[in-house]
């Protein structure tokens, strides 16, 4: 191994790195064939010249100590030189280092003390020829080569030198002499360089690699592939192909910065604890920040600060811009670039850019923290008078001195306006640097608002405490409605339902007649029944609401809508008011909390089991609100994900709530939105059969035990009930189920909570309290039929039928699988038919069974309900017939289900609807729900036309 000495502290890291994996010489193998052929024609006694080009950091020195290696192994005397800036200034200081090489290990004989006489002192040390003296020159320069030849002797000689960029020129004046003659004598000249800018000595280096004897290497990056097999054989790691592409991106496969990052990966330092190994690019390693500092102050003023501003910068296409991020006068600059280029550290092109991301990266940690700052600074004024784009300039004044200047706050707030407009979460930074600048009084109110209208999606607490400021502030009605309808959603996204509840009773007891008024009454009728508390509240804050609005009612978009979602009435009226709400509301905010109304109206839809409609009305307003900048709290990817489950997407389900979940945690702290999406994931996890999962994403979260009061934990109560109950944990679901049950009752039955809490009638029969789930099971039957919505009554019904007798449980089956007939709700019928066909096939009725069941299996398998189709192509199996069958027959629309014949044919006959209820055993709702389906595809409007109606059916199907 070299020295540190002889070939610097980057190459000794280098060689300590490639003994441990040997790939210093990946992908080199044409170069290291060049310089074996030269060592072969050396034994023969011809000589030559190797001449390996390149930037900074491809591996020219690892080549030359392969070549050192093999002359030394074959007997030849090798003596090296480095060049370096700090000798550039003495005449032969190359040469004398090639002579100190040998006298560190001096061959054997008598040479060595020629080596001593006179003669090599007067040629290092004695005074040089003028430069119009070339006689004086060649005479200098022949005595120097004739020494080398009586050093070559019989043992051949290999000079090496590296950096030769760097050497002083009355050496690469001898090398260029030297270099015309080593052809007819035993001497091999190495020679490794850098690009270098016009002179002298890029001249003479020419002279050198143009030469007739030169053979000239030019390595080139590493690959990709080789980058993976070094990551592999160093760090490893998880994913070493990953690393790898991270690494290959920053570097382009540069050899230096690869092993320098690699090196500081290996032994730890420099890097901060924790970090993970796909993020080694983030920083530079200290070795490569010493290099790049000691290699732009070898160059020409200012190359230094020129390299910071690109840096600053990123990229730049007016050099003009550069120069007046740096601050300096005109003068030197065009020179210091063009050294900046010459090196190889920035790319001439019409974009001034680094060579390699990762050498941008160490001059950017190179440069002190408040030279930085300066340089942001003038960048910003730079970019600003050359139309450059808002975002553009406000990425430097973020990083720039707070100065109270309006220009800046101006900048930043354009910034942030184009930010949001994009959808983008940017517009967060660039408004809390505004607030830093500070803003003119004046201002204060406006950019405190739009700060905190944009942290609701990212930090809830820090957007009440801006919004709360602002609202201080802020005396305009419209502007001052606005403020207190987000601060009031900021205090909920946290749970402060009361102190929400509070900021809106307030500003509507104190606002005049304002066009957001609306929007704070939907905000209220929300908010306020979310929690027992906050429900007292409102309550007892209406009547002096109310007395302000005295004969005009409220004038929220939605109170007619919250008054059904609510009462949890008539699901045909509450979804004509959704399609209403929708129509006429859309987004009730240009910024802000936008969804009271268009996120209600859908979620409506769902409920009412509209759910393509639902479907489409949730991604026009995730698509809208995205667009407008409007927030969610993500609670729109939850309602998606609650209506894909039900539609049988159960995939996709999932991963909509983990989405939202992950996002839904604000600031590292958990939002409404978190049980809400965690339950929803749950939900989806037990349809995949994945129990372990979904207990480790609440117990991860300290939600497997959490208690709570609000509302948004129903969800969650019932999840995680259902979850214990399939994980055998029958009294810890039981006890959840309960618990959710009483809340809901607590709070007020909603809409939404219809079949909501069937699961729990099933668990409590299975656990023997019989009478319970009776009881439990009349009440959400008679909730279902009050609200007429198809699926929650078939969920209620397909409940019942597990504790009933079995001749009741297949008539209650039988009118679950009649109301979900062409429902796209596919799960629940995928689920209804599994039990309708496995009770036919317990009463020995094997071939609807089998029929039934097999409409199961594949509903199931559409849906992704692995649990669900394994049981139901079980029990298809145990009936003697193959589980993949025919395939499932479509009704025709105008077929009647068995069901509503029956209720027809009844009808026809002039029974009564509660007569047809007694006889069939079911409720008159039920009925009432038959006939409208029966007349909806007879295409009749009264009992009249049943007879005639039902003949002409009967007589189309024959």
């Amino acid at each position: 191994m070299f020295s540190a000495r002889r070939y610097g502290e980057t190459l000794t890291v280098v060689i300590n790195v490639c003994d441990r994996t040997r790939t210093e010489l990946l992908e080199r193998q044409a170069e290291i064939s060049a310089i074996e052929k030269r060592l072969d024609d050396l034994r023969s006694g011809y000589g030559g010249v190797i001449a390996v080009e390149g930037a900074p950091g491809t591996g020219k020195s690892s080549l030359l100590h392969h070549l050192h290696c093999k002359a030394v192994d074959s007997k030849f005397l090798v003596l090296h030189a480095r060049g370096n800036e700090f000798e550039a200034s003495f005449a032969l200081g190359a040469v004398a280092q090639l002579i100190e090489s040998m006298v560190e290990d001096p061959p054997d004989g008598e040479l060595s003390a020629r080596l001593h006489a006179s003669r090599i002192a007067h040629l290092l040390h004695g005074e040089l020829p003028e430069e119009a003296r070339p006689t004086e020159w060649r005479a200098l320069l022949h005595e120097l080569h004739q020494v080398f030849l009586d050093l070559a002797g019989d043992r051949r000689l290999v000079l090496l030198v590296d950096d030769a960029q760097l050497a002083d020129l009355p050496s690469l004046r001898f090398l260029s002499y030297l270099a015309a003659r080593v052809g007819r004598s035993p001497i091999v000249l190495t020679v490794a360089m850098e690009p270098r800018g016009p002179g002298p000595a890029a001249d003479l280096l020419s002279a050198v690699v143009t030469s007739f004897e030169s053979t000239v290497l030019r390595p080139a990056p590493l690959s990709l592939r080789a980058l993976e097999q070094v990551v592999t054989e160093t760090i490893g790691g998880p994913d070493p192909s990953a690393i790898a592409e991270s690494l290959f991106e920053a570097t382009d496969g540069n050899p230096m910065l690869v092993r320098a990052v690699l090196d500081e990966a290996a032994t730890g330092t420099g890097r901060a604890a924790g970090t993970s190994l796909d993020r080694l690019t983030e920083r530079a390693p200290r070795s490569l920040i010493r290099w790049i500092v000691r290699k732009l102050r070898s160059l020409p003023e200012p190359s230094l600060e020129l390299a910071q501003a690109v840096a600053v910068l990123g990229r730049a296409t007016e050099p003009w811009v550069v120069e007046r991020t740096t601050g300096r006068a005109e003068a030197g600059v065009d020179k210091a670039l063009a050294a900046l280029i010459d090196a190889e550290i920035l790319v001439n092109g019409p974009v001034l850019r680094f060579t390699h991301p990762l050498v941008c990266t160490a001059v950017q940690d190179s440069t002190p923290l408040v030279t930085r700052s300066q340089l942001h600074a003038r960048a910003a004024r730079a970019l600003a008078t050359t139309g450059a784009s808002p975002e553009q300039i406000a990425g430097h004044l973020l990083e720039a001195p707070a100065r109270a200047d309006q220009r800046t706050v101006r900048s930043l707030l354009d910034a942030a306006a184009a930010a949001t407009a994009r959808g983008e979460p940017d517009a967060v930074s660039y408004l809390r640097r505004a607030l830093r600048e500070p803003p003119a009084d004046r201002d204060l109110p406006m950019v405190l608002s739009r700060l905190g209208t944009a942290e609701l999606s990212v930090d809830h607490e820090a957007a009440a405490a801006h919004l709360g400021k602002a609202l201080e502030h802020t005396s305009a009605p419209d502007a001052r409605g606005a403020v207190a309808r987000d601060l009031a959603w900021a205090l909920a996204a946290g749970f402060r339902f009361e102190e929400a509840v509070t900021v809106l009773a307030d500003t509507i007891v104190g606002l005049p007649a304002s066009d957001t008024l609306g929007d704070l009454y939907d905000a209220l009728s929300w908010i306020g029944r979310l929690s027992p508390g906050a429900r007292d509240l409102r309550r007892q804050r209406l009547a002096q609401i109310e007395e302000r609005t005295a004969g005009t009612g409220f004038p929220g978009t939605v109170h007619g809508l919250l008054e059904h979602l609510w009462n949890g009435t008539d699901a045909r009226r509450m979804a004509d008011s959704a399609d209403q709400v929708l129509r006429r509301a859309g987004l009730s905010a240009e910024n802000g909390v936008g969804w009271s109304a268009a996120l209600t109206a859908s979620w409506s839809l769902a409920i009412c089991d509209r759910l393509p409609q639902a479907r489409r009305a949730l991604r026009t307003v995730t698509d809208e609100s995205r667009r407008r900048g409007g927030h969610l709290f993500h609670l729109d990817h939850c309602l998606r994900a609650y209506v894909e489950l039900q539609l049988g997407q159960v995939s996709a389900a999932a991963e909509l709530a983990a989405t939202a979940l992950e996002a839904s945690e604000s600031a590292g702290r958990p939002t409404i939105a978190q049980p809400i999406a965690a339950a929803a994931l749950v939900e989806s996890l037990i349809e995949l059969g994945e129990l372990e999962r979904a207990t480790t994403e609440l117990s991860s979260r300290e939600l497997l035990h959490a208690e709570s009061d609000t509302a948004v934990h129903l969800p969650l109560l019932r999840a995680r009930g259902r979850l214990r109950l399939a994980l055998g944990q029958t009294d810890a679901g039981v006890a959840d189920l309960l618990r959710g049950r009483g809340l809901d009752a607590e709070l007020g039955p909603t809409a939404a909570s219809v079949g909501m809490w069937a699961p729990l009638v099933t668990a409590l029969h299975r656990s023997g309290r019989v009478r319970e789930a009776q009881e439990l099971g009349k009440e959400e039957l008679a909730r279902a039929h009050g609200f007429g919505a198809a699926r929650p009554l078939a969920v209620v019904l397909r409940t019942l039928a597990a504790t009933a007798t079995p001749d009741r449980a297949l008539r209650l089956l039988e009118e679950a699988v009649d109301l979900l007939d062409g429902s796209p709700a596919l799960l629940e019928r995928a689920r209804t038919l599994y039990a309708h066909g496995r009770l036919l096939g317990r009463a020995g009725k094997s071939s609807p069974a089998r029929a039934q069941l097999r409409l199961a299996v594949e509903l199931a398998a559409e849906c992704g309900a692995y649990p669900l189709h394994g049981r139901a192509r079980e029990e298809l199996l145990s009936l003697g017939v193959p589980a993949r069958g025919p395939g499932r027959r479509k009704r025709s629309p105008s077929t009647l289900t068995p069901s509503e014949e029956r209720v027809a044919a009844l009808a026809a006959d002039g029974l009564s609807n509660r007569d047809i209820a007694q006889t069939l055993f079911v409720t008159v709702k039920t009925v009432e729900w038959h006939l409208t389906q029966a007349y909806r595809k007879l295409g009749i409007v009264s009992r009249e036309d049943l007879s005639r109606a039902l003949e002409t059916s009967a007589a189309e199907h024959r």
